[in-house]
Parts: structure tokens; C-alpha cells; sequence
């Protein structure tokens, strides 16, 4: 009789203990549901699920970054000529080093907003949608010159040593024209709640070069900074400010954004005041500000002479020569 109880007993504590394991795997599962992250059923490759358990830092793999410029018209832009070629063998360079896949936009034809600097937003929310298998998109604005392509993201910044290492905490946010924001950055940060990854100055934080991880926050973000509100809005510097805004007024927005020091992500050359300077190792620089100002060409060829010694792949070298390089190629609603 005690040998028959002792059998159900343990029968008993074996079936909870099943049921807590089921409930746990279950729980785990809608957590990742709801953080958008990819779900995989457990199969015949178990460890599938586990390359998404928060903490797992094994870094993207090759088609889950993706590079993205848009620019429209012709090579005067900053007035120096083959300025697009320049940018074309830099980031294709630097993409096919890496596994990164790039993207280039011809900004005038998405028609969004009435200035053009809102495009950004549908390019960003194209660039998902062209690129199913990316967890990272990567916004760089037309003037910038990837400068250590030794460099990868992941060590950089999107691993959670990295991205540690960089975000800049408890500091205050400077405001357009001088004088501070009145905003601080978050107090502390768990890299794998970070959705959104920019960079600060002295004026506050800059759009030109920033990170989006692909999420359901991310939607409903790209959603509400094109909300006509914004988008009306007689702002200084438009989608920067939009996205100051968002950041200032909403904790859902600044909860899972971090900001980066400057140089992580975004340091400028010597003749701008608002913000660090690129130093040796940095991983890019941003002419920010120098729009089509006559003193851009040779600040701009200072910095290419300047920037690491890399291989040009012979298939980018190719394109260039023979005029199917893929700048400007991406249009709204076109398929590539």
C-alpha cells in the first residue's frame, strides 16, 4: 500500500512538472510574439528558438543587415563630382566585406510630406518590406564615408558589449539653436530592449546615421513620426525634429531608444561646432551642415585620403565602369 502511494506521489510531482515546463515554453514563446522577434517551431533543429532567447549575441548573419542611402538628381550635391560613384564604392565595399545587403533609394519618388526630408520614413519602412530577413536596418544619409571599414557592426555596437559601451546615459540633450532640451537619455539600458540606436550632439540627437531594429515597436514609431502633425510642422531641421519630439514627449519612444555617443555612430569633420570630431578608428564621418557650401569638396577629399586602406570588390569596380552601378535604382513601388 505506502509502495502505491509512494508510486502516485511521485506520478503526481513528474505531471506538474511537465505542466510547469509546457506553461514556461509557452510563456517564452508570447513574450517573443509580442517583441516581434521571429518564431521558430522546435523541431528537428531545437536550437533555433534559442538564437532568439533574450541574450543570445551571436551577431547577424549574412542578409540580416541592411544598408540604406536615397538621394535624387545629379552629382553637384556638396559640388563635388562623382560624389555617388565615391559613396556607391565605399558602402558596397563595406556591405560585401560584412553580409550586408544595401539599398539605394531615389528619395523623389516615394512623394511623401511636403518637405523631402520625410521620405526617409517610407524608404525605412520599404527597406523592411524588400528585405524580409533583416533585423537591422541602417540609415545613412547620402554625405557620409564609411572611414574604418575593419570595423563590423556587430563588435561596434549592435552586440550587447558594444552597444553597452557606447549608449550614453543620464546625459542631457542639447536643443536646436543652443541651451539644453530639458530632456535627459534613459538612466539605464538592456541592449536587447533597444530598438532604435542614434547618435547625440550639441544640438540634441541626429538622424543622418541610425540604427532600427525590426520589431512591432518600430511599426507603430515609422507610424506615428509620419503623422501629419509632425509632418506640418514649420521645424528647423524636419524629420530630426519630428523625431526629437517623439522622444521628448513619450516614454514608449524613449524607453526603448538609445541614444550613442557621438563618434559611435556619427562624429563630424573639424569645421562643425555642433558636435565631436572624427577621430582615427571612428567608423564614419557625417558632413552634416555643409550642404552646398564651397568649402565641402575639400573637406570631403581630406577625409577620403584620410579613411582606411580597403579592397573594392572587381563585380562593384565593374559596375562603375560600365554604368550599372545601383544608385538611385530604388524606386517606390518598383520591384528590383
Amino acid at each position: 500500500m505506502l509502495s502505491n502511494i509512494r508510486q502516485w506521489t511521485l506520478l503526481r510531482l513528474l505531471l506538474v512538472g511537465v505542466t510547469i515546463i509546457v506553461v514556461s515554453s509557452f510563456a517564452s514563446i508570447f513574450r517573443y510574439a509580442i517583441s516581434g522577434n521571429p518564431i521558430w517551431v522546435v523541431g528537428s533543429n531545437s536550437t533555433s528558438l534559442l538564437e532568439n532567447v533574450k541574450g543570445a549575441d551571436s551577431g547577424p548573419k549574412p542578409g540580416e543587415v541592411v544598408m540604406v542611402t536615397a538621394s535624387s538628381g545629379t552629382n553637384g550635391f556638396l559640388g563635388i563630382p562623382g560624389l555617388k560613384e565615391m559613396v556607391y564604392q565605399n558602402r558596397m565595399s563595406y556591405a560585401h566585406r560584412w553580409g550586408y545587403d544595401f539599398m539605394w533609394a531615389n528619395i523623389t519618388s516615394y512623394n511623401f510630406g511636403p518637405k523631402i526630408y520625410w521620405n526617409k520614413i517610407p524608404i525605412m519602412r520599404d527597406a523592411f518590406d524588400r528585405f524580409p530577413k533583416a533585423k537591422w536596418i541602417w540609415w545613412l544619409d547620402l554625405d557620409i564615408i564609411i572611414m574604418t571599414p575593419s570595423l563590423d557592426l556587430h563588435t561596434h555596437i549592435l552586440s550587447n558589449e558594444g552597444m553597452t559601451r557606447n549608449i550614453a546615459l543620464d546625459k542631457e540633450l542639447g536643443r536646436v539653436g543652443g541651451g539644453l532640451l530639458g530632456t535627459k537619455t534613459i538612466a539605464s539600458a538592456d541592449p536587447d530592449d533597444m530598438h532604435f540606436l542614434l547618435s547625440t550632439d550639441n544640438w540634441g540627437m541626429n538622424v543622418g546615421s541610425f540604427l532600427m531594429r525590426r520589431s512591432y515597436w518600430s511599426d507603430w514609431v515609422l507610424e506615428m513620426w509620419a503623422d501629419p502633425l509632425y509632418t506640418k510642422q514649420g521645424w528647423i531641421m524636419p524629420e530630426n525634429d519630428g523625431w526629437v519630439h517623439l522622444y521628448r514627449f513619450h516614454d514608449i519612444v524613449r524607453n526603448h531608444t538609445a541614444c550613442l555617443n557621438q563618434r559611435a555612430l556619427n562624429a563630424y569633420p573639424s569645421y562643425n561646432a555642433l558636435g565631436q570630431h572624427w577621430q582615427e578608428g571612428d567608423l564614419l564621418v557625417h558632413f552634416a551642415g555643409c550642404g552646398n557650401g564651397t568649402r565641402c569638396p575639400g573637406h570631403w577629399d581630406d577625409m577620403w585620403q584620410k579613411k582606411e586602406a580597403y579592397t573594392v570588390p572587381d563585380f562593384v569596380q565593374d559596375e562603375l565602369a560600365n554604368g550599372t552601378a545601383r544608385i538611385e535604382n530604388v524606386q517606390k513601388g518598383v520591384p528590383i
